[in-house]
């Protein structure tokens, strides 16, 4: 659609199931975040592709998680699956809860969801036809393994200080 000129390269868009559904531009604290993930998993995932809102082609469409770890792949060709997958709610959520689900059908290893409000990442892990096996909601206090042999992740750290933003 975007190399037919169906859809412009500045429209942010998801294809679900054959409708498409608008993605709402990000704000600072999404944007601040997204940026410490990159900043983190670009380090430490040599030998991976780490791409910051970009296509992923899932069964019924394709998506824009906000990051994504993937094998190295060829310039003409969209991933289809991922190591690991990171999206980060402040305003949607729902949404991205609802994307579980595809993430584990389109074999993604991995899926954190930020709940940037809650200051929680829930982990999907074991994708199966059935959703993910193994779902686990971790706080403030935990430290994340990722996949890729990435470096651990301090939820505190990825979410900065409690309280008001600075």
């Amino acid at each position: 659609m975007f190399d037919t000129g169906v859809l412009g390269p500045e429209e942010r868009v998801e294809l679900i199931d054959g409708v498409l559904v608008d993605v709402s531009p990000p704000g600072p604290e999404h944007a601040w975040t997204v940026s410490w993930l990159n900043r983190h998993f670009v380090v430490g995932c040599p030998g991976y592709e780490v791409r910051v809102q970009d296509l992923l082609l899932v069964p019924g469409g394709f998506v824009l998680p906000d990051l994504m770890v993937v094998e190295q792949l060829p310039r003409n060709r969209l991933p289809s699956t991922a190591v690991l997958v990171v999206e980060v709610s402040v305003t949607t959520l729902r949404h991205d809860t609802a994307k579980a689900s595809r993430y584990a059908l389109a074999g993604v290893g991995e899926y954190w969801l930020i709940d940037v409000n809650r200051r929680a990442i829930t982990v999907h892990q074991e994708p199966s036809a059935d959703g993910y096996q193994r779902v686990v909601v971790h706080g403030d206090r935990a430290v994340l393994s990722p996949p890729a042999d990435a470096p651990p992740v301090a939820v505190e750290e990825l979410l900065g200080p409690p309280g008001p933003p600075a």
